[in-house]
């Protein structure tokens, strides 16, 4: 038989060649869709503004009708319906296709195996598989996605795979008894057939077919049963509601463009406004229609008493191309999304990068914000990743990822809510650490104690490159915008280096360091009411309350560790004898929410200094630079003290 004889036939089967075309014009929407959307899918609109022909303006309050602007009008938030349904198609349809291929999975090898092998094993399957068939639905998808919403998308895919596959189990089974039965299969087994070689070169070449004419029927269902969880709310990554006194009000602030969760807005408006409301559910019904005529063109494709049979080499290139277009969408949205963490800084800020220049075209990048709630165990999971973009006229746009997630973006204009200043800081450059880095150190310097004091406060780790600065920086604030209750700063977000801080008024010194003393670098932070200089440690730190150090006493504020302060070694550079001295230890106690000591550091001679410093178990070694006593701004109000000879300032 000719291939244009096959092909003619294939032309002549109206539901699979309809059916084909609207598969794969749901998979091109799928692939290029987010790239050609005309608006960003996230955006909101308070108002929709339009400028007239005639000179005048127009101002709507969504959601409006199609328009030459939005070819399918807004929705309650005023984002573009046609950008979200072609933004939405490759994670929906991706959705989709993977909980189909996993239900026909579970169900297929569960009847296979019952069939094949009958038993005890047999009636388990089916007394477990009734035992699911007497639950509705839709009831028990529900109960399974709260079950496993913590598990993000694979929970949400695994909830709808573990509905419907009952019945695939018994039709598989009822498959394998017939086909275990028939002619073939004895006459097989009478050459000397293995039960493997049975099982995959007879049994499933049989099934085959009409598995596939179930697996088209099953992925429409799985489409519509999407489409069910998202009129009553729950669809991927979850959504908002405004709550009042007597619960949701207003519209459903869905984070992600996806067919089930532009459903969800149905409740809230469909009497409103009919059209911009019911648009996602045709698109849900004709994707649910293009399986469905697909299922039945296979079917006609499949049968040899049809007259629109196809060869089985011809069904079998048919199968494979189709299969493996499916796959595609499956396997890269679980590849991108399914099972991977929060993202990093950097992660966010490309996403965000893509929406801003869609939302605001020519808008820089300006400050990062991962906010985290104090009570959350570990913090390892911000709340809420923000990223700030500014335009020419200094105008501020917001994009937020829920949960580091990038399937749960949010956008909007004119908004600020970190309470940051953005006059006068610098666009922010690529390749930047994450926020992880400076908030391990936050912790790790009182943050964790001040979070067990103070649970209600937020923890926010912000990244901005202030006009004073050489290099873009992350801070660390605890407690709410304004004021902040604690603030650890200052990371290099290049290098991650602890660097200072600007709070005032710098002592100047009387020269520079030497080259040849690698005094360590002291960084700004508060703990308590006051900020000092800091040499910053692992788990203990040293700080002075100035950014110099004199020849005599030099107080000492000690942050971390349990108990009396002590000197483990001192040594001068220039000259070994000289002995360093801890004059008035004094054991630590809770200042705030951290631990703090104080003793005072006796150095009877300047120059280069390395120090060892303990309180409890904790220890801290660093170096630091100590200028004569004639040095000291207030000098002359200074009483002298034993065995230091005071020095006039004087270069060495």
């Amino acid at each position: 038989m000719s291939a244009r004889h096959e092909l003619r036939r294939l032309v002549s089967n109206p539901s699979l060649f309809i059916g084909l075309a609207g598969i794969l014009g749901l998979l091109v929407m799928g692939i290029v869709g987010a790239l050609v959307a005309p608006h960003d899918p996230s955006a909101t609109q308070v108002l929709i503004i339009r400028d007239l022909p005639d000179g005048t303006t127009s101002f709507t309050v969504p959601p409006t009708l199609p328009d030459a602007q939005h070819l399918l009008g807004t929705d309650s938030l005023g984002r573009d319906q046609w950008s979200r349904l072609l933004a939405g198609a490759w994670l929906s349809l991706s959705i989709v296709v993977a909980s189909a291929f996993a239900r026909l999975g579970i169900g297929f090898s569960l009847g296979l195996v019952s069939g094949w092998y009958g038993g005890p094993l047999a009636r388990v399957v089916r007394t477990f598989a009734m035992g699911i068939t007497a639950i509705p639905q839709l009831p028990l998808a529900i109960m399974l996605v709260l079950v496993t919403r913590p598990l993000g998308a694979g929970g949400f895919i695994a909830s709808l795979a573990l509905v419907g596959w009952p019945e695939i189990s018994e039709f598989v089974r009822a498959e394998t008894l017939r086909a275990k039965a028939a002619p073939f299969m004895e006459a097989a087994r009478s050459i000397g057939a293995t039960g493997r070689r049975l099982v995959t070169g007879h049994l499933v070449a049989t099934l085959g077919p009409q598995f596939l004419t179930l697996a088209a029927l099953e992925t429409g269902a799985v489409l519509v049963l999407l489409a069910e969880l998202g009129l009553i709310g729950l669809f991927l990554a979850g959504g908002t509601d405004f709550v009042g006194d007597f619960g949701p009000i207003g519209p459903l602030r869905g984070r992600v463009p996806e067919w089930g969760q532009m459903l969800g807005g149905i409740r809230f408006y469909a009497i409103l406004g009919e059209l911009p409301t019911l648009i996602p559910a045709l698109f849900v019904v004709l994707a649910a229609a293009s399986f469905a005529l697909l299922a039945d063109g296979l079917r006609a494709a499949s049968d040899p008493f049809s007259a629109r049979r196809v060869l089985p080499r011809t069904f079998g290139v048919l199968t494979k191309v189709l299969v493996g277009a499916l796959c595609f969408s499956a396997v890269g949205f679980v590849g991108v999304n399914v099972g991977r963490g929060p993202m990093t800084m950097e992660e966010g800020r490309a996403v965000a990068a893509a929406t801003a220049e869609r939302t605001w075209p020519g808008s820089e990048f300006v400050a990062g914000v991962a906010r985290f709630s104090a009570a959350a165990h570990g913090i390892e999971l911000p709340e809420r990743l923000t990223y700030y973009y500014r335009n020419a006229t200094n105008e501020v746009l917001r994009i937020s990822f829920m949960n580091g997630d990038r399937l749960a973006i949010e956008t909007r204009q004119y908004e600020n809510e970190d309470e940051i200043d953005f006059n006068g800081l610098k666009a922010l450059p690529a390749g930047l650490r994450s926020y992880d880095e400076p908030l391990a150190l936050a912790e790790r310097n009182g943050g964790s104690d001040h979070r067990h004091v103070q649970p209600d406060d937020l923890v926010r780790v912000l990244l901005t490159w202030p006009s004073d600065r050489d290099a873009p920086v992350y801070a660390v604030a605890y407690g709410s915008t304004n004021p902040d209750q604690l603030r650890v700063c200052c990371v290099d977000a290049r290098t991650g280096e602890t660097v200072d801080a600007v709070v005032g008024q710098r002592i100047t010194p009387p020269w520079p360091v030497p080259s040849d003393c690698p005094a360590t670098r002291l960084a700004v932070r508060q703990v308590g009411p006051f900020q000092r200089y800091f040499v910053e440690g692992g788990v203990l730190s040293v700080g002075t309350a100035f950014n110099l150090t004199y020849q005599g006493d030099t107080f000492l504020q000690l942050v971390g560790g349990v108990g009396t302060p002590r000197l483990e070694a001192a040594l001068n550079r220039d000259d070994a004898s000289a002995r360093a001295q801890f004059v008035g230890a004094q054991p630590s106690a809770t200042i705030g929410a951290e631990s703090v000591a104080l003793a005072t550091l006796r150095l009877p001679k300047p120059g280069c200094w390395s120090v060892r410093i303990s309180v409890g178990t904790a220890t801290l070694e660093y170096t630091l630079y100590a200028y004569p006593w004639g040095c000291h701004p207030h000098h002359e109000e200074l009483p002298a003290l034993p065995d230091v000879p005071p020095l006039p300032c004087a270069k060495p």
